[in-house]
């Protein structure tokens, strides 16, 4: 696959949300720009931003344009909780694979990581950045700023608004930031392009379907419509249905979105 074509599959794509089967990737102008600036901050070694509210693909984007990178180069660290610079130096000796034991001392573990990292062109994932304190891209930024260009590894910075904004709002972290990448949600002309292509299931849906749905819980965002699909296969398999209709889909809008709140004369 090249992120030239409109669609494609392999053994090898990142999942989909829910596993979503038959989904294939859309190669959607976000998924094109992500692989170029991807690629230029491979060849720079430099440090780059993708960044942008849940669901709009940014991890998924960023998987699928490493995917064509040696897998042992690529060093993904992703924090289910707020990580300290301890916990990005323990991560990065498992994935880097190092023996022994990790030093107890700071300045000696990043001894070890700096000459670790510039032995091969590794590529340091920083998913879920928004979880990052300044300390953590701060010590980020130490680990890739020491040495000759050719050593360093390429650093991408995945998360959201608040990813961001540590980095602008840090002169000394915003200016080492080779490329800037806000995803957005999709426009209703995207939508209308790119959902017929996402999954089987849209490919004859009528367009008015395809924009009610968008507008009451879509959202142009594809983990949402990951849901809805998902949702619209169970519907339409308990009601021995081959295509969509809008009962089905309206029973999918229900169980995909939040229950807007009701409104008591007590809540006034």
């Amino acid at each position: 696959m090249t992120l030239t074509d409109t669609t494609a599959e392999t053994s090898d794509d990142p999942d989909f949300y829910l596993d979503l089967a038959d989904a294939r990737i859309v190669a959607t102008e976000a998924l094109l720009e992500a692989g170029e600036n991807i690629a230029d901050t491979i060849d720079a070694r430099a440090m780059s931003c993708i960044y942008g509210d849940a669901g709009l693909g940014k991890t998924f984007s960023v998987l699928a344009a490493l995917k064509e990178v040696a897998p042992d180069l690529v060093l993904l660290l992703q924090f289910r909780s707020r990580p300290t610079p301890r916990d990005i130096r323990m991560e990065l000796f498992e994935a880097l694979h190092l023996e022994g034991k990790p030093p107890a001392h700071p300045s000696e573990f990043d001894r070890l990581l700096k000459q670790s990292l510039a032995r091969r062109p590794y590529v340091l994932v920083c998913d879920e950045a928004q979880q990052f304190s300044r300390e953590c891209f701060e010590f980020v930024r130490h680990l890739w700023d020491t040495g000759r260009k050719k050593n360093r590894p390429a650093v991408l910075f995945v998360g959201g608004e608040e990813c961001y904004k540590t980095l602008y709002n840090e002169p000394a972290l915003a200016s080492r930031i080779y490329i800037w990448q806000e995803f957005t949600p999709m426009e209703p002309d995207e939508v209308l392009k790119n959902i017929p292509l996402f999954h089987p299931v849209w490919a004859s849906a009528p367009t008015d379907l395809i924009n009610f749905i968008d507008l009451e819980a879509g959202g142009g965002t594809f983990r949402m419509w990951s849901k809805i699909t998902h949702h619209v296969l169970e519907g339409m398999k308990r009601r021995g249905l081959s295509e969509v209709d809008e009962t089905i889909a309206r029973w999918a809008v229900r169980r995909a979105r939040p229950a807007r709140p009701v409104r008591r004369d007590d809540d006034r």
